[in-house]
C-alpha cells in the first residue's frame, strides 16, 4: 500500500520502479498526466498517434472494465493487433483486470497454423483486435476450426473518465500470478507459452533500469514487434516505469526504410535504440549521404545489440559509416536475454568500449576451452554480451554432468533469480526439463537451462555466447557452431551481403553427414547469381574451407519468404533442415 499524500516526489519516483506496471502507470498518470508517453510513426515516419500517461491509463481502465463484463479472472485474452498504441492499452488492461494476456503476431497464411496452436494451447476464451480487423479475423479463425472464441474490439475511454478513485490503492494482484504468456517460436515443435508473472516483469524492468542507468530522460526509439519479448518488455513496459517518452514504429517500416529509424533517433534526440545485429548491417547497406546530411546521432548513447549473435565487423562497419553523424563506438551495448528469463539477463557497463576475446579456434572446437590466441589466423574474436545483472546467478554448466565448468571452459548457460519465468503453460514435462535444473553445489535451488553455450570472462565478467547446444555441428571430432560458418558464408560476398544464412547437417541415404548452407537472396544477389553462379559458390566454399577446414556439401538459395525465422529474427535451423530433407523447402535456381 502507498499513500501518495504522505510521499515526497522522489519517493514516488522510487515507488514507480517497485510497483507492478499497472500501478506504476496509475501513479505516473497522477504525477504527470499530460506528459507524452508514446508517439507512433506511420510508414513514412510521420506522427500518426500519441498517448499521454493519463490517456493510456484511461484507455486501459476502460478496456479493463470491458474485460470484467466479458470474462473471468485468470482467463487468457488473445491480443491480435498490428503495431499500434491500442495494443499496449489492451495489454495493460489485462494486467489491471487480472486476466492473462496472450500477445500473438497477426496471422498470415503461413502463420495461421501457429496462431491456432497458440489459441488451443492457451485455452483462450476471448480475443481483442481492432474493429477494422474483427470480421476478417473472426472468419479466418472460424475457417481454421476455432469457432468458440469470442471476439471484441477494445472500447474507447469516455471523455469524463475520472482516474483518481482507481489509483488510490495498488491493484492488490498477487505478484506471483501469471501476467501473460509469451509464446516462443520453437524450431520444429509447436510453440510453448512462457508463464511470465507480475514479479518477473517488475524484477526485469528494475534490472534494466539499474544495469543501464536509465531514468525519465532516457528517451527510446523502438521498432521491435510488440508480440516479442524485446518489443513488449523493453519497448512498451519499460517506458511506463521510467516515465520517459518513447517513439514506436512498425517492424516493416524499419525493414523497408531503416533511414526512418535513424532519422527518428536524431529528431527525437533518443538516448536508447537498437535491435538484433542485422539491424546495424541493414543501416550500413542502405546508407545515403544525401538523405542523412543533417542526421545527428550524438544523443544516442545506448545502442542495444541483442537477440542474435553480435558480430565485431558489424559494429565496426556501422561506426565507420555513422561516426561522422555523431555516433560513438562507446555507445554500443551488446546484451543477452531470452523470453524464459522475461527478457534481460546481461548488458553493460554502459558508455564504455565493448569487450571481446580472441580465442584459439582449435581449443574451442576440440576441447570447448577458451584459450587466448596471439595469431589472427588461429583466432576467433568473440564479443562480450555484457555483465550479468546482480539480481541473477549465471552458471556455466557441463550439460552432461550438471556440474559447473572450469573458468576457461565453454558450457551451457544456466540462470537463477526472480526474473526467471514460472515455466511453460500446461507443459509440466518441458517445465521440469528447462526450469527445474539443479546444480550440484546449490542443492534445492532451481536454474533455467537456456540451451545456449557460452562462458564468463575471467577478467571482464562479460557473458560470451558461442551458439546453441541443439544446433551444434560435430565434424571430425570438432564442435562447430553454425553461427560461425554462416558468418563465413555471408562475408564471402563482395558486394551486397545476404541478410541471413542457415547452416545445418543431415545424414543422406548412405548415412553420410552432409553440410548444407541455405542463403537468403535479394535482388542484387540474384543478379550476381545470374551473372556467374559458379564464381559465387566457389567463393563461399573457399571461405568456409579456409576459416573452418570443412567442405560445404550443398549450397542452396532461397527467397526471404522461405527463410524460416523466429519472431525475434533468429534462424530456425531445425525447421530449415526439416523442410530441406522433406523436399518442402522452396529454392531458387542458380
Amino acid at each position: 500500500m502507498f499513500d501518495k499524500t504522505q510521499m515526497t516526489r522522489q519517493e514516488l519516483f522510487t515507488a514507480a520502479a517497485m510497483l507492478p506496471v499497472q500501478d506504476t502507470l496509475a501513479l505516473r498518470a497522477w504525477m504527470h498526466p499530460d506528459k507524452t508517453l508514446f508517439t507512433f510513426l506511420d510508414e513514412e515516419g510521420r506522427e500518426s498517434d500519441s498517448l499521454t500517461y493519463l490517456q493510456l491509463f484511461q484507455k486501459a481502465r476502460a478496456i479493463a472494465e470491458q474485460l470484467h463484463h466479458s470474462s473471468l479472472p485468470g482467463d487468457r485474452i488473445v491480443l491480435l493487433f498490428p503495431q499500434c498504441l491500442d495494443f499496449i492499452a489492451s495489454f495493460v488492461a489485462c494486467l489491471m483486470s487480472d486476466r492473462i494476456a496472450v500477445p500473438v503476431n497477426l496471422p498470415t497464411r503461413r502463420r495461421l497454423y501457429r496462431c491456432v496452436k497458440i489459441i488451443e494451447d492457451s485455452g483462450a476464451t476471448l480475443a481483442l483486435t481492432p474493429d477494422s480487423s474483427l470480421a476478417e479475423l473472426r472468419a479466418a479463425f472460424a475457417d481454421a476450426g476455432v469457432a468458440d472464441l469470442h471476439w471484441h474490439a477494445p472500447i474507447e475511454a469516455s471523455d469524463n473518465d475520472d482516474y483518481i478513485d482507481w489509483s488510490q490503492q495498488p491493484s492488490g494482484i498477487d505478484p506471483d500470478q501469471v501476467a501473460f504468456l509469451q509464446y516462443t517460436s520453437g524450431s520444429t515443435s509447436d510453440p510453448k507459452g512462457v508463464m511470465v508473472t507480475h514479479r518477473n516483469i517488475t524484477t526485469n524492468l528494475r534490472m534494466m533500469r539499474d544495469s543501464w542507468e536509465l531514468d525519465h530522460t532516457t528517451n527510446i526509439v523502438t521498432w521491435q514487434p510488440h508480440h516479442h519479448d524485446m518489443g513488449l518488455i523493453l519497448g512498451q513496459l519499460l517506458p511506463i516505469v521510467l516515465g520517459n517518452h518513447t517513439v514506436i514504429m512498425a517492424p516493416s517500416t524499419f525493414v523497408r526504410q531503416p533511414s526512418i529509424w535513424l532519422q527518428a533517433i536524431s529528431d527525437y534526440k533518443a538516448t536508447m535504440a537498437g535491435g538484433p545485429n542485422f539491424a546495424y548491417n541493414l543501416a550500413v547497406e542502405r546508407y545515403s549521404a544525401e538523405r542523412f546530411k543533417d542526421l545527428d546521432l550524438s544523443n544516442w548513447t545506448l545502442a542495444l545489440n541483442g537477440a542474435d549473435v553480435v558480430r565485431p565487423t558489424s559494429l565496426s562497419r556501422f561506426c565507420s559509416v555513422y561516426e561522422k553523424h555523431g555516433f560513438r563506438a562507446t555507445s554500443f551495448l551488446p546484451c543477452y536475454g531470452l523470453a524464459e528469463a522475461t527478457l534481460f539477463v546481461s548488458g553493460g557497463p554502459v558508455r564504455r568500449p565493448t569487450s571481446s576475446i580472441v580465442a584459439d579456434v582449435r581449443q574451442l572446437e576440440l576441447e570447448h576451452r577458451v584459450v587466448a590466441s596471439t595469431q589472427a589466423v588461429d583466432g576467433r574474436e568473440l564479443m562480450g554480451c555484457g555483465e550479468p545483472s546482480w539480481e541473477v546467478d549465471v552458471a556455466i554448466i557441463n550439460p552432461e554432468t550438471g556440474r559447473r565448468c572450469n573458468p576457461d571452459e565453454v558450457g551451457e548457460i544456466w540462470i537463477s533469480g526472480e526474473t526467471i519465468a514460472a515455466g511453460y503453460w500446461q507443459n509440466e514435462k518441458a517445465t521440469l526439463t528447462s526450469f527445474r535444473a539443479q546444480v550440484a553445489d546449490a542443492p534445492g535451488r532451481h536454474f533455467l537451462r537456456t540451451g545456449d553455450l557460452g562462458f564468463l570472462g575471467q577478467q571482464d565478467r562479460q557473458l560470451y555466447i558461442c551458439g546453441r547446444l541443439k544446433d551444434l555441428i560435430i565434424c571430425e571430432g570438432r564442435n562447430l557452431h553454425p553461427e560461425d560458418i554462416e558468418y563465413s558464408v555471408i562475408e564471402s560476398f563482395d558486394r551486397e551481403k545476404p541478410q541471413s544464412c542457415a547452416v545445418f547437417c543431415y545424414d543422406d541415404d548412405e548415412q553420410r553427414q552432409s553440410l548444407v548452407a541455405a542463403i537468403e537472396v535479394n535482388r542484387e544477389i540474384k543478379r550476381c547469381l545470374n551473372e556467374n553462379a559458379k564464381k559465387v559458390k566457389a567463393a563461399i566454399r573457399a571461405s568456409v574451407a579456409e576459416n573452418h577446414g570443412i567442405p560445404l556439401n550443398q549450397i542452396i538459395f532461397v527467397l526471404p519468404t522461405s527463410m524460416r525465422k523466429t519472431t525475434s529474427g533468429k534462424i530456425q535451423r531445425g525447421l530449415m533442415r526439416q523442410l530441406y530433407v522433406s523436399g518442402a523447402l522452396e529454392m531458387i535456381a542458380s
